[in-house]
């Protein structure tokens, strides 16, 4: 007895015979079927067509992939020519900030450049010193702008000042100077505090006015006088590594120039005069009055008594010779500068002297003074006598004779 239970769903699915090619679907043809209830209807899926399975990959796929790699070779390049394109523009932002002053600070600061020194050399002293941002900046800097030339010296540069003007200094050997000025009239004690306050130390002050110099000025200075009266005064410039004795030789040289320019040692011994003798008169004609007419007047004067071994009688000798000794002013002080008591000229200058002085020595104002007076109305009165002269302090010096 045939058993027409319904058969598991796999067993039916591989009894389906295989269609051949061309040959339409139908009824499976076999031993029969039995008739199917609702429920069996639903567990069974339809037979499967396996001729509309697909056997290979289709070719859309091909062509997304090949696009991709194609957009790949695009995108990457652009990528890094950005990256490239932002890294050229940060070094260019930092290279123009390095350029910049360090700050506002204007406080200098002394660099010095020695024979030989490189360009990196100067530009890693220059960042250690915090005068510049960077030693990198600073040499691309002089090595791509055309100014690569650096003279030696000493330099003063301020945080404040660009990487430019500092290269243009280096380049132009713009080096540090000091301004001193010696005054006519200052004494070789106002003019050492001058140097001192002017930047140089006490002791190199000291010791360079105290140093045996040879120097054709000093041919007749005696062997144990100072340099009072020989320092030229004028408005010297000198770096800030000269020494004060480099600046005593320059003021030597300006008073050696002086003399040889006007002739004047030649009129000095045409008088009578020796160099020395001439500074030292000439510095008492400085002291005594300021306008070069009085001051050749009062050559004379002074000249004339020294001919007629009449004492000077000058009131600034014995200022000088106080001061020297640290005590008051007095007429009457023991001292061989005081011109007061002692006949002739004291025994060395009383301080500088100015060239119309020095020129008044050479070429005195014609007359036959002995005796003269400043004024307190400014003007210098002229007598041939003691009487005349007590009258003009009676008539014209009330005040500045009570201050002498």
């Amino acid at each position: 007895m045939d058993d027409f239970r319904p058969q598991p769903q796999s067993d039916r699915l591989l009894s389906v015979p295989q269609r051949k090619p061309g040959q339409r679907s139908g009824p499976v043809t076999g031993s029969p079927q039995p008739p199917r209830t609702p429920q069996a209807a639903q567990a069974v899926p339809p037979p499967l067509d396996l001729g509309d399975v697909p056997t290979t990959p289709q070719k859309p796929l091909k062509l997304h992939r090949q696009k991709s790699r194609r957009w790949l070779w695009i995108v990457v390049p652009l990528v890094i020519a950005a990256l490239l394109v932002a890294a050229v523009a940060s070094a260019f932002a930092w290279y123009a900030n390095a350029l910049q002053s360090k700050s506002n600070d204007e406080t200098p600061v002394k660099i010095s450049v020695e024979a030989g020194a490189s360009i990196d050399q100067v530009a890693q002293e220059l960042e250690q010193n915090n005068v510049i941002k960077s030693a990198l900046a600073f040499s691309l800097y002089m090595k791509f702008s055309g100014h690569d030339v650096i003279k030696t010296g000493s330099y003063l540069f301020a945080p404040n000042q660009k990487v430019e003007e500092i290269v243009q200094w280096l380049n132009d050997g713009k080096v540090s100077t000091r301004r001193v000025t010696i005054l006519p009239g200052q004494t070789l004690k106002q003019i050492s505090e001058t140097l001192v306050k002017d930047g140089f130390t006490e002791g190199a002050v000291a010791a360079a006015l105290t140093k045996k110099y040879s120097h054709p000025v000093l041919a007749d200075k005696p062997a144990d006088a100072s340099l009072e009266g020989y320092l030229y005064p004028e408005t010297y410039f000198v770096t800030i590594d000269s020494s004060p004795d480099k600046l005593i030789t320059t003021a030597l040289d300006e008073f050696q120039k002086q003399l040889e320019k006007d002739g004047l040692a030649a009129k000095f011994k045409a008088r009578g005069f020796t160099v020395y003798q001439s500074i030292t008169l000439a510095s008492i004609i400085a002291k005594e009055v300021t306008k070069p007419d009085d001051q050749r007047q009062v050559s004379q004067v002074f000249q004339t008594r020294l001919a007629k071994g009449i004492a000077l009688g000058s009131d600034v000798t014995y200022h000088y010779a106080a001061d020297m000794l640290g005590v008051a002013r007095a007429v009457n002080i023991d001292s061989p500068y005081n011109t007061r008591i002692h006949t002739g000229l004291p025994p060395g200058p009383i301080g500088n002297f100015n060239l119309p002085a020095l020129a008044a020595v050479a070429d005195p104002a014609a007359g036959d003074y002995l005796f003269f007076v400043a004024g307190d109305d400014g003007v210098t009165h002229y007598s041939l006598t003691l009487e005349e002269h007590e009258q003009n302090i009676q008539r014209y010096c009330q005040k500045l004779c009570a201050e002498a």
